[in-house]
């Protein structure tokens, strides 16, 4: 069976020491180690070298499994071809039922590379040859060395831990917010006795409260999405033409853009309700991107905090696009609109 190469974002794993025992496989003598009998050891190998894990998962009772087991680990030259590139551990998923159903295999025998902290990094299915198996494995372990580079980079540049909006404000959330935001810290002012009142950021003549959900983020910074998507070009667009999607405000150039926008805004609305794909995957927290880092990749628009994380992105886009996160408005930690 051809194998089909599926990625997905998990949450780190809490059931990590559920597992320990039902693991197998051979230890070689020679060093560094490949293979290993128990999955919390491997963990720890993997902190400690910074490697990836291979997560084998097969049954007693398949035989491509089987025929895997004699074609490609049972070779001498497995262990030095692989052996400090990534820690492998083969899986008997009909013992470790749980850890089978969080990472979704359910076609054996499955590939699962995970980091050290259970982030899936990639996933292959079916069965494969051993020049296969081995090109596979090698590819995912250099994209993860030269994304651990980029990563020292980032955090050695200040960016790390992921930047926050100051003040977390959540979409979707209930209640009147100010146009600028307050210092928590003061004390609100008040004129006779009364809250600021919070100016429509549409204009009377554009939408009323009761026909459209209160707006708070400005998305693309004003820029209009289909002169974007269209003609690659940054083309602020007018407070005259616009639309609210998902609780975001969209500008646009003129009414032929609004309109092409109102039939399809998939199609050019950024994914992830524009957040920063990288954090996404690597903390589950939706953290609105910038313009001033963008990228199109399968035709679909992405924004990222930085330009770090924007290289990760180039680097393995599969990784962070094929995630099982569906973000709501409510999600987005955001600046008010602007």
């Amino acid at each position: 069976m051809k194998r089909n190469h599926i990625q997905y974002n998990l949450l780190t794993l809490f059931v990590f020491s559920l597992f320990s025992g039902v693991f197998t496989g051979t230890a070689s003598a020679e060093t560094p180690q490949l293979m290993y009998h128990d999955f919390d050891s491997a963990r720890k190998v993997a902190r400690e070298q910074n490697l990836p894990i291979l997560l084998h998962f097969y049954t007693d009772w398949c035989g491509p499994c089987r025929q895997m087991n004699q074609t490609v680990f049972s070779s001498p030259q497995l262990q030095k071809q692989m052996g400090g590139r990534v820690i492998l551990v083969k899986v008997n998923a009909e013992r470790a039922t749980e850890l089978a159903r969080m990472y979704q295999v359910d076609t054996y025998p499955t590939d699962v590379f995970i980091d050290a902290n259970g982030r899936m990094l990639s996933k292959l299915v079916g069965m494969a040859s051993y020049q296969e198996f081995v090109r596979s494995g090698l590819e995912v372990a250099d994209k993860y060395q030269r994304s651990q580079e980029i990563l020292r980079d980032r955090k050695n540049s200040g960016k790390d831990p992921v930047p926050v909006s100051m003040w977390k404000i959540q979409l979707g959330e209930e209640g009147k917010l100010a146009v600028e935001a307050q210092d928590p810290n003061q004390p609100e002012e008040q004129s006779g006795g009364q809250q600021k009142s919070v100016p429509n950021p549409y204009g009377t003549d554009k939408v009323t409260a009761e026909l459209e959900p209160e707006v708070v983020f400005l998305a693309l910074d004003g820029f209009c999405p289909v002169s974007l998507k269209k003609n690659r070009q940054w083309v602020k667009g007018s407070e005259e033409f616009v639309m609210v999607h998902k609780q975001q405000r969209y500008q646009f150039t003129g009414t032929e853009e609004l309109r092409e926008f109102e039939q399809n805004p998939h199609e050019f609305a950024p994914r992830l309700l524009g957040c920063d794909p990288v954090i996404v995957w690597e903390s589950d927290r939706a953290i609105p991107g910038s313009t001033a880092f963008a990228a199109y990749y399968n035709e679909e628009l992405y924004l990222f905090t930085t330009e770090e994380n924007r290289k990760l992105f180039e680097l393995d886009p599969a990784r962070y696009t094929n995630t099982r996160h569906v973000l709501a408005p409510r999600d987005v930690e955001a600046t008010l609109i602007r």
